[in-house]
């Protein structure tokens, strides 16, 4: 079996009028490694991954390839597994189950009518052939495990009850209960505190080192991406400009682009160490 998951091929996305947003976008990733994608806001990073999971709007014109590889047997993909020839059905199935998707802003993923725990039980059930005492089960063990205090009164929480980071670990903590093979991450800690981001960021290392899911990680923090990526690709202005291993990208950058993120990167953390008395360390001191 190859040892790629996913393969994207060419992916482009335009507009009714012609203008691209994504232009001739060309990637893969390995099961079981991490891949970040890094550029700033209007790169391309979010509307590449959301036509991967097919949550792009009709009047998004996608063409190319993104060819998935799952290992689950009972799982068959037509057109050699290209996502964007898969019918509504067969998306729907791939949803959750063998790709999840963890948003920038979770409060948008939670039905505030509902506590916690109930959506979390539907979820498991819609998934997975469980009754509703063991769906019970296990969503207040994901709580548990997740770090949050008192399962059984987060479990009856509603969204606006929770703080954006305890509602992050909890989208996380559903996409790992639910064995997909592959995890997309779209900037999941940019909306947070910095405590939370060390919570959500430890998380990510966890799944790298015990589990057998493929990530792929958004951001536009590079100290985020140094973190938690094996390999990088860099997006400017809807295309890919570099790409390579995280020593490679950090410490070897050939686009200007990439330079110019490393370069401002280095700035701020100057400024910021002056302001406290520190002295100047590198960005790779930084970000490890």
């Amino acid at each position: 079996m190859s040892s790629s998951l996913l393969e994207v091929n060419k992916l482009t996305v335009t507009l009714d009028n012609g203008n691209k947003l994504l232009d001739d976008v060309s990637f893969k990733i390995n099961r079981h490694s991490c891949l970040g994608i890094v550029g700033e806001s209007g790169s391309g990073k979010s509307l590449t991954c959301k036509a991967i999971i097919g949550l792009l709007e009709p009047y998004f014109n996608v063409s190319g390839q993104i060819l998935f590889k799952p290992q689950q047997a009972k799982l068959t993909l037509a057109n050699n597994g290209d996502l964007l020839q898969q019918n509504k059905q067969t998306l729907k199935q791939i949803r959750g189950k063998v790709i999840s998707i963890i948003l920038q802003h979770p409060m948008s993923a939670f039905d505030p009518l509902y506590c916690i725990g109930k959506q979390v039980v539907e979820t498991l059930q819609s998934h997975q052939v469980i009754n509703k005492k063991q769906a019970m089960t296990k969503a207040l063990e994901m709580i548990e495990n997740i770090g949050l205090n008192n399962p059984h009164e987060i479990y009856k929480k509603y969204p606006h009850q929770l703080s954006g980071g305890m509602l992050q670990r909890i989208m996380i903590g559903l996409a790992l209960i639910l064995e997909p093979e592959l995890i997309i991450a779209d900037e999941p800690t940019t909306a947070l505190d910095s405590i939370s981001q060390f919570h959500i960021l430890k998380m990510f290392t966890e799944i790298k080192q015990n589990s057998k899911t493929t990530v792929i990680f958004i951001s536009h923090d590079l100290g985020v991406i140094h973190h938690i990526a094996d390999d990088i690709i860099v997006m400017n202005k809807g295309k890919i400009v570099e790409s390579g291993s995280r020593e490679q990208i950090f410490y070897h950058p050939q686009h200007d682009y990439t330079r110019y993120l490393i370069d401002t990167r280095k700035q701020l953390l100057n400024k910021f160490n002056a302001i406290i008395g520190f002295n100047n360390r590198n960005l790779i001191t930084e970000t490890t």
